[in-house]
């Protein structure tokens, strides 16, 4: 398969789209890798078919290192409550990222679900530069498909080091899904199984699967109805599906389910906490017990979940659903008897007066077909009645719909994203009408215990698992969010999807057998956790290690580092920004030379026998808001160093990137004071590394005002604005992030050096 232009891989479920992609993206790299992408991204619509993938990523990693072709490449897993997520990729790394379109998207875009804040520049730009894009069933991505598109076009359009195609995999896509505003559909290739491929005996034994398919009784339009029929149909020996619309009707026919059938049930759905969810998934997956297995979930089973069922029962949903979820039985084609049946009318708790109602209103077909469009669902049932078999032979080709996303990014959103700077309220852009569509938008909720009567504590830091997703609907009265900019927990002014919440462990609402479950008034267990603090913006823990350093030798450290990278990255464009980027590397940490930093850093008042760069224990400044990164940069706009030069340094903590002001509270009456740095301020004489010496250095807040100064010289603003237009946000976003990286490459090194 050709991986340097984008494409749409079209097929029937079951005939090994996955392997297509991955391993053909593998041998690639193993093969031609100064032409393939370094990284893998495998965006998918949910949770539950991640692992799954992941998996099978890594035994074909496996594969191709025993046959000597490849080098071993780690596989990272993206979902919330996953420890992958703070994981620190390097840029000359290969990886196959495997994650939800929750996490992925929302890094694209420079806002990461899941994420510390500090951070998203990074993936920002690992996620759009020298990387090969796969969206996985693309039928169910929503607003997020359109996003994927938009994301493409402007990667063309704006330009970025390497390459970065895409590549769209679905069994039912509607090509006039793949035009908007900025892409076209029309102008990618679609790759599927041609004529020699469907004469194949494994191919037509798996299109003409036996599949017997009926509408199920009425009874299972209620949740009892469907659990004593389940009970009554499940054979033991074999896996049975029950597929629910929502989580709340799978939990409740599970929990029917339990009392009815002495066969495993196990309940699979998006919104469990890390562990419960690896458990359930692992349930799932195992061999099936001598009684049998019930597997109750909810459409995450669309997703290419290799589950090979007997038996399917299934709530009505849109065609292209429907056929996915069809895909999950009798897969290869070996096995006679296999069944599934549609529940036209599926009905929660809250809604069985409706079981018996001749026709349903508009507002209760809402209701009644909730996450998905009535006009949609009785357009399916317009196919499906009168069908015998739903082997994928003898299914009708999707005719023309609606497409599955409402909400494009357009130009002045993505560019607005690239600020991360956050509102003086310490608020920023709320993403989530980019990310999903607007009945599966989501906030992360965590539970922890503490006295109520006052204000959660810092301690410890937020751990992935931790979280789980929570319908923002569903939430109680009482939630915390942590603010960055105040560093205290706070009762958010609103909420919108993709925030961290705090619930107390008393609010419950969740089980580890059921997961997210509103009507649970049981004592949540928080996770087990040590940790420190959360990290505020007025701290400087990446200074305070476990090793003591000079300022010269770090910097030596991260120039070396910086050298690495740039020649690892043959190929990428990088070249014409060496100058700059060495000059970066080398003159990062000069602010490190400020009285403050140096105080804190050493615990006296200079003079000083050397400067440090890090120091072991922790520590916090004396002013609140200092950033010595600031200070770099303030230093080599006024000694004529390039403005990429010093964008890249003054951007590569996360902290400071296009918007200079001062913080909230941050009041000094004598004189002005931005970030911790006042007018007229110095930076010591200092030596930088490599016989570099710095001599005094003064300091002027004039590039922090808006405008321009007296003499002409443009505002820090402008100078940055200036820069992302002409090199486009994804190119200027990959230069800070190498600098970051080489700066924590070196960290590490130093620190594996002082404990050997």
């Amino acid at each position: 398969m050709e991986m340097t232009h984008s494409a749409v891989l079209k097929a029937p479920t079951g005939l090994g789209k996955t392997d297509s992609v991955l391993v053909a993206w593998l041998h690639r790299r193993a093969t031609e890798a100064d032409s393939t992408s370094r990284r893998l991204v495998w965006c998918l619509p949910g949770r539950a078919l991640t692992e799954q993938v992941a998996k099978v990523a890594e035994s074909r990693v496996e594969n191709l290192v025993k046959a000597g072709l490849s080098r071993r490449i780690r596989v990272y897993r993206l979902l919330g409550g996953s420890e992958d997520n703070d994981s620190k990729l390097q840029p000359d790394e290969e990886a196959i990222l495997v994650g939800t379109q929750d996490i992925l998207l929302s890094r694209a875009l420079n806002r990461g679900y899941a994420r510390n804040p500090f951070r998203w520049p990074m993936d920002f730009a690992l996620l759009n530069s020298d990387c090969y894009w796969v969206m996985d069933e693309v039928q169910l991505l929503g607003d997020g498909l359109a996003t994927s598109l938009q994301l493409a076009a402007f990667r063309e359009k704006f330009g970025v080091f390497g390459s970065a195609p895409s590549c769209w995999i679905s069994a039912t896509i509607d090509p006039t899904w793949m035009d908007t505003a900025d892409f076209r559909g029309s102008s990618v290739k679609v790759i599927g199984p041609d004529s020699d491929d469907l004469k194949n005996e494994t191919v037509r034994a798996r299109l003409h699967a036996e599949k017997r398919m009926e509408r199920a009784p009425t009874s299972c339009r209620l949740l009892q109805g469907v659990a004593e029929f389940v009970a009554g149909e499940h054979a033991p020996g074999t896996l049975t599906l029950v597929i629910a619309n929502t989580v709340r009707r799978a939990v409740e026919i599970g929990a029917a389910l339990e009392k009815k059938t002495e066969a495993e049930v196990t309940l699979l759905h998006s919104r469990f906490r890390g562990a419960d969810r690896r458990r359930h998934v692992g349930a799932a997956f195992s061999p099936v017990p001598e009684q049998g297995r019930i597997v109750v979930a909810t459409q995450v089973i669309e997703a290419g979940i290799d589950l090979d069922a007997t038996l399917m029962v299934s709530d009505l949903a849109p065609y292209t659903s429907m056929v996915q979820r069809f895909g999950r039985v009798n897969r290869k084609g070996e096995r006679s008897g296999c069944r599934i049946y549609w529940v036209d009318r599926p009905l929660g708790s809250k809604l069985k007066k409706l079981a018996e109602t001749a026709e349903l209103s508009e507002k209760d077909q809402a209701k009644v077909y909730a996450p998905y469009d009535p006009l949609e669902v009785a357009a399916a049932e317009q196919v499906l009645t009168g069908l015998t078999s739903a082997a994928p032979a003898d299914l009708p080709p999707l005719v023309t719909s609606p497409t599955p996303w409402k909400h494009v990014l357009r130009t002045a959103d993505l560019l607005d994203l690239f600020d991360t700077s956050p509102d003086l309220g310490g608020n920023t852009i709320d993403i989530s009408r980019f990310v999903r569509s607007d009945p599966e938008r989501d906030v992360y909720v965590l539970w922890r215990d503490w006295d109520r009567r006052s204000a959660p504590p810092e301690e410890p830091e937020i751990d992935d698992g931790e979280l789980c997703p929570a319908p923002i609907g569903d939430l109680p009265k009482t939630v915390w969010c942590w603010n960055a900019g105040k560093g205290e927990w706070v009762h958010p002014e609103t909420i919108y999807p993709g925030m961290t919440l705090l619930l107390h462990s008393s609010e419950g609402m969740y089980t580890e057998e059921y997961g997210w479950w509103p009507e649970s008034t049981a004592l949540v267990a928080p996770v087990d956790l040590s940790g420190a603090a959360i990290e505020k913006d007025n701290e400087d823990r990446r200074s305070f290690l476990k090793y003591r350093q000079t300022l010269a030798a770090h910097t030596d450290q991260v120039c070396v580092e910086m050298r690495r990278f740039i020649g690892g990255l043959a190929g990428l464009g990088l070249d014409s920004h060496r100058v700059a980027l060495e000059a970066a590397a080398r003159l990062h940490d000069w602010g490190k030379a400020h009285r403050v930093m140096q105080k804190t850093l050493q615990g006296t008042e200079p003079p000083y026998a050397e400067l440090l760069a890090k120091q072991i224990g922790n520590g916090k400044h004396e002013r609140p808001f200092f950033r010595h990164e600031f200070g770099s940069a303030l230093a080599m706009v006024a000694t004529g160093e390039s403005d990429l030069a010093a964008y890249v340094v003054a951007a590569h903590h996360g902290r400071i990137r296009v918007v200079l002001r001062s913080m909230p509270g941050e009041r000094v009456a004598s004189r002005e004071r931005v970030r911790g740095i006042e007018e007229g301020e110095t930076l010591l004489a200092c030596s930088l590394g490599s016989g570099v010496e710095r001599p005094e250095t003064g300091l002027t807040l004039r590039w922090a005002q808006l405008g321009f100064a007296a003499d002409g010289a443009a505002s820090w603003t402008e100078r940055v604005i200036r820069m992302r237009d002409e090199l486009g946000p994804f190119r200027l976003a990959y230069l800070e992030m190498l600098l970051r990286s080489a700066d924590e490459a070196a960290s590490e090194r130093a620190g594996r050096e002082a404990s050997a």
